[in-house]
């Protein structure tokens, strides 16, 4: 699977893009960097939180440009950090390594996630650029990201 969990598509992030809902906001953020790899907008859009600024924009324009980011962009590697959930919250925290006409476009993300009629939904992130991350973002901790994202 795209989202780098071991699994195969079908058995993974393969059967969200299908329609099960994702349990948890760790497997809606797998699901949905797995939908950028594969050109998945209207899943994308489908799983933006109704606060979503997004979800504003035309639907039909939304969904082509969500879709057209793998033509863009090569989604190398998703590494999940961190997540939790508390009742109709969640958090993940991940690093994306992501490459754009051969320059570096990876980052770190702390995203949040609400629950909405029952399906997990992306409502917002904050990021911070790869050139600020530490040379090994792997051990990144919640609050190492806290701490770099308030340096902005």
């Amino acid at each position: 699977c795209p989202c780098g969990s071991g699994l195969r598509y079908r058995a993974c992030c393969g059967r969200l893009h299908e329609g099960a809902l994702a349990e948890t906001p760790e497997a809606l953020m797998r699901s949905r960097w797995s939908a950028f790899a594969v050109g998945l907008g209207d899943y994308l859009f489908d799983t933006l939180a109704s606060s979503h600024p997004d979800r504003a924009a035309p639907r039909d324009a939304a969904v082509r440009e969500l879709s057209r980011a793998r033509e863009k962009q090569r989604f190398m590697r998703l590494s999940v950090l961190h997540a939790s959930a508390s009742g109709d919250e969640g958090e993940v925290l991940f690093v994306a390594r992501i490459f754009e006409k051969g320059a570096d476009r990876s980052f770190a993300e702390l995203s949040r996630f609400t629950r909405e009629d029952g399906a997990w939904r992306y409502e917002s992130g904050v990021l911070v650029p790869g050139d600020r991350l530490p040379d090994d973002p792997s051990t990144m901790t919640r609050e190492d990201f806290l701490a770099l994202a308030s340096e902005a």
